[in-house]
């Protein structure tokens, strides 16, 4: 895909996600009913679900970076240790001088990332996951292979599919999703999701795929809440 046209989605990610939660405030305060803001926001959700999936699909056809010479791949590790051991006396002098709002680590994006999650996971709701979808982006923002940030935009798209009755979204949530377990073959939560929308989200369940992805959702241990969900999936 052409930079300049990977660059308009991304553009227009933005624009769909900010129109998103323009809208939530507008709810909120009354000044878009009910029905107005199911239907523009099933929309929004659904484009948005739409370009983030042509955005994956150019980032994965953009041509590799070329590879450093092996020169500079040797001296890089070497200077960079030489670093760190000054910055380690530096951080051991000066722990325990933050100033407050200060992060530990002076706001690496690990850190932005760790609190960005955090926020994602308290702002899912059964009722509206707007705030936790845009959560769950900015992650993807700064790690574009977030697994976990990944799944759960998979996840909610497959789940605003199912509450606007379409077959089409919630088919692009389970892509996602299918895409967020390819990243990580131990991470259990993106097979038991798979399991969940292709039974039970589908209008016509998808009863094969169901048990294949709630057996390797079982296999890989996952979470104890989630169990429940899939269990009853597997065909005796």
């Amino acid at each position: 895909m052409n930079p300049d046209r990977l660059a308009e989605l991304e553009e227009e990610r933005r624009f769909l996600l900010d129109s998103i939660r323009d809208l939530e405030r507008e709810h909120e305060v009354g000044d878009v009913d009910d029905a107005d803001f199911t239907a523009l926001r099933d929309g929004y959700v659904a484009r948005a679900a739409a370009v983030m999936r042509e955005i994956e699909d150019g980032r994965s056809a953009l041509p590799p970076k070329p590879q450093r010479p092996l020169w500079r791949r040797l001296v890089v590790p070497v200077a960079t240790l030489a670093v760190a051991v000054v910055l380690g006396v530096a951080v051991s002098q000066f722990a325990g001088q933050r100033l407050p709002g200060q992060t530990l680590t002076g706001g690496l994006p690990t850190d932005e990332v760790t609190q960005l999650l955090a926020e994602a996971r308290a702002s899912l709701n059964p009722n509206d996951n707007t705030p936790a979808l845009a959560a769950f982006q900015k992650v993807l923002d700064i790690e574009p292979e977030n697994v976990e940030a990944r799944t759960y935009i998979g996840w909610i798209i497959a789940l605003n599919g199912q509450q606007a009755e379409s077959d089409e979204q919630v088919q692009q949530g389970i892509d996602l999703l299918r895409e967020a377990a390819a990243l990580d073959d131990t991470y259990a939560d993106p097979h038991c999701f798979i399991a969940v929308a292709s039974a039970r989200f589908l209008t016509v369940p998808d009863a094969e795929a169901a048990t294949a992805a709630a057996q390797d959702c079982l296999d890989r241990n996952p979470p104890a809440n989630m169990r429940p969900m899939v269990e009853g999936l597997i065909t005796p």
